[in-house]
């Protein structure tokens, strides 16, 4: 790609002095995670970005069309991919950062979607510039693409992400506009799955059950090595990362043939790592933020359905990826476990403590054709649309097959089939056809090897203590455990990065050690006594844990919030006298409506008779434009760390349909959403919610808060918002006294 009239526009465009930015502040955590160049002081306001808008899709004849696909038997789908053709040179808008760097920034607007993702045909990338994929609210930011996501395919998928908008952008040195290539080809229109719930959809059954559940410890080696996987921007499945003879971590990833991977597609696969709920049974918190973009075709067999491929890059080393071991004897086995991802949810497992049988596929004839592993039913947990090419682990911990089809489901005894591992080893006789070629390349031909697990170093994440000026300070000790699933010891490193307010096992010194193979060991990081002399304000402390043997590494970061309290309060005992709009009323709410879609609304507020809440006798109206509850000012100017509670009780439907807000403003006119409805709401009792606006608050002496309900549109009606028990929770200036002791330190 060369165009003199694009590079003739850009030195046009360098001397013209950019507008001022505009618009609310971008999360404090989604600027540290990487900061778009759109988000810097002196661009164009993002408003001022060309639109490139998708025509809004029946999402029930989608659904509809899902439901014939899966008679088919193809793999199911999660968006509708979108032809297009755009690049820097035909869309967008560009504007030049200085005399040297260039800007180049679209926005694709698709009403409706629940997510978007994009998919580039064309991706050469010069070695100082960069592509970010964003949410036009900056809640959600991709990592950077790179020169070092240059692939021979010439090709680059994005994972998705949520909402209906989403920004593309391009930052490059103008000199480098030559060698630049970049062509967008597919945009992929989201309408259900990866964690956007669907009432018009299925969500995976209550029976499965979270990898983080206690049944699933023995299985904690295993468990990194599945991920659920995305090709051409619209189907999904679950796939398997592969051990090999010469345990050299080569990327092979294995999933089932009927996910339709193969030569044309392969570069479009994205495989998402460690999507999980946090804890056992608990909320569908999921995160997508680690994954591989990429493949290579190497191989598939239809008779036992499997595909494998290489991926393009290493999976991060911080994700802890596994690669399974495999069995390839064809022996029954005496039960087994699945791992897999149903209907693109969190990642679950299934048991099986009944004997395996060899069949044909569908089949109960004992051996059939021989094809496939019968799970005559499933005695914990079962498999759905999306488990397709999921691991089948024998008792041994290695796999016997990738889940092909079935009928099983929560409520059940029905049957499920695997293609056998053993007949994918030497599937139709040629490389492109069979495992044994890519799987064992030291000739060595064993039976069976053992799964090879990545050394597991305590997540990123932060953590924040809480407390007056002088002490003391919430979760005091928090303890870490670093596991070494390899094979080989390990030697490993724990350090605190700058100073003494925390304690490693006691001390301020790193931590050093090796660990054997299959060991654990704890590290204890605590809260000294410094902590004591600390004034009001907010002190970090970032962990740093090292795998020096691997090369991988993970910070955990430690805020001590010294002063925080709760510096305003409403518990709407009184009318607090805030502007309502529409429906939205103070009093005592009736307990009604919800009676056919969702719940009703409370009898009385969280503590107390009263809400603020809308239509306190029933459901909302339909083709509701949105309407606002707004807060009067609220004073935080000399307030950090600012930070927003309140108690909840809201129904509303899904965000094709219907929406509900949670904004801030520091000037009464140009408001953040800090959160709406991702999926449908539907509590049945009061929950405490909490927001960080430090970013839109922190010093401004008008901060505003508003609720919105709306809009909605012509069919179900749900019982909406209601609010009580709010407050404002800051670190206030320095009133408190340190500890005697430090006045001589």
């Amino acid at each position: 790609m060369r165009s003199t009239t694009f590079l003739s526009l850009a030195l046009v465009l360098a001397a013209v002095p950019a507008p001022a930015q505009s618009g609310p502040a971008r999360p404090a955590d989604a600027e540290r995670a990487a900061a778009p160049a759109g988000w810097k002081p002196g661009v164009l306001a993002l408003d001022d970005v060309q639109v490139f808008a998708v025509p809004e899709f029946d999402r029930a004849a989608l659904i509809a069309e899902d439901f014939d696909r899966r008679s088919e038997g193809l793999p199911p789908r999660y968006a509708v991919p979108v032809a297009v053709r755009i690049t820097p040179f035909t869309h967008g808008t560009l504007e030049a950062l200085g005399p040297e760097s260039l800007l180049w920034r679209l926005r694709i607007r698709a009403p409706g979607a629940q997510s978007l993702n994009l998919g580039f045909t064309r991706y050469v990338m010069p070695a100082d510039g960069r592509l970010m994929v964003y949410s036009a609210d900056g809640d959600h930011v991709v990592r950077p693409f790179t020169a070092a996501d240059n692939e021979s395919h010439g090709e680059l998928w994005t994972p998705i992400v949520p909402g209906e908008e989403l920004v593309v952008e391009l930052f490059l040195p103008a000199l480098e506009l030559d060698r630049l290539e970049l062509e967008l080809t597919s945009i992929g229109y989201g309408y259900r799955g990866f964690g956007l719930r669907d009432a018009g959809a299925e969500d995976s059954g209550s029976c499965n059950v979270d990898v983080n559940c206690p049944i699933a410890d023995p299985w904690r080696s295993e468990i990194p090595a599945v991920g659920v996987i995305s090709t051409g921007g619209s189907t999904f499945c679950t796939g398997f990362m592969v051990n090999n003879t010469a345990g050299d971590q080569t990327p092979y990833f294995m999933t089932a043939n009927h996910c339709g991977i193969n030569t044309g597609n392969a570069a479009s696969l994205v495989v998402y790592w460690n999507y999980e709920t946090s804890v056992c049974g608990g909320p569908p918190d999921g995160s997508l933020s680690q994954f591989n973009t990429g493949s290579t075709y190497m191989a598939s067999y239809a008779p036992s359905d499997f595909t494998l491929v290489v991926l393009d890059d290493d999976p991060d080393p911080s994700f802890g990826v596994a690669f399974a071991g495999w069995n390839r004897s064809g022996v029954e086995e005496s039960g087994a476990v699945a791992i897999h991802h149903p209907n693109t949810d969190e990642k679950r497992i299934s048991f099986e403590y009944q004997p395996t049988t060899t069949t044909s596929y569908l089949g109960s004839t004992v051996p059939g054709d021989g094809t496939h592993v019968r799970i005559t039913d499933w005695d914990v947990g079962t498999t759905e649309g999306g488990s397709s090419g999921s691991p089948l682990f024998n008792p041994g911990h290695q796999v016997i097959g990738q889940l092909h089809g079935g009928y099983a489901a929560c409520g059940n005894d029905l049957s499920d089939w695997y293609g056998r591992f053993s007949v994918s080893w030497d599937g139709g006789g040629t490389p492109t056809t069979r495992l044994a070629d890519w799987l064992d390349p030291l000739g060595t031909a064993p039976l069976g090897i053992s799964t090879l697990a990545q050394p597991s170093l305590p997540p990123g994440g932060t953590t924040v203590h809480v407390g007056p000026v002088g002490g003391p300070f919430t979760k005091r000790l928090t303890r870490y455990t670093i596991t070494n699933g390899s094979e080989d010891a390990i030697a490993y490193k724990v350090s605190l990065t700058y100073g003494d307010v925390f304690l490693l096992n006691g001390g301020v010194a790193p931590v050093r050690g090796m660990l054997a193979a299959g060991a654990s060991v704890e590290v204890r990081v605590a809260i000294g006594s410094a902590a004591s002399c600390l004034q009001a304000g907010r002190v970090t402390e970032e962990v740093l844990f090292e795998d020096l043997t691997n090369g991988s590494s993970s910070v955990r970061t430690h805020h001590i919030d010294v002063g925080r309290t709760i510096t305003h309060q409403f518990t709407m005992d009184v009318d607090p006298g805030w502007t309502t709009e529409g429906q939205w009323a103070f009093g005592v709410p009736a307990g009604s409506g919800g009676a056919a879609h969702g719940g009703p609304d409370p009898s009385s507020g969280a503590t107390g008779s009263n809400v603020l809440g809308y239509n306190l006798a029933g459901d909302y109206p339909d083709n509701l434009a949105e309407s606002h509850l707004t807060s009067t000012a609220i004073d935080c100017s000399a307030l950090s760390g600012v930070r927003v509670l309140f108690s909840r009780w809201l129904n509303v439907e899904q965000p094709a349909y219907d929406h509900a807000y949670f904004r801030v403003s520091n000037d009464g006119t140009n408001w953040t959403t800090v959160w709406q409805n991702g999926a449908e709401v539907t509590d049945a009792s009061w929950s405490e919610q909490a927001f960080d606006i430090s970013a839109i608050a922190d010093g401004q002496p008008t901060v505003y808060l508003r609720w919105t309900m709306g809009s909605t549109d012509g069919s179900w009606r749900f019982s909406g918002w209601n609010v009580d028990d709010v407050r404002i929770s800051a670190i206030g200036p320095n009133t408190g006294t340190v500890k005697p002791h430090c006045m001589f330190q």
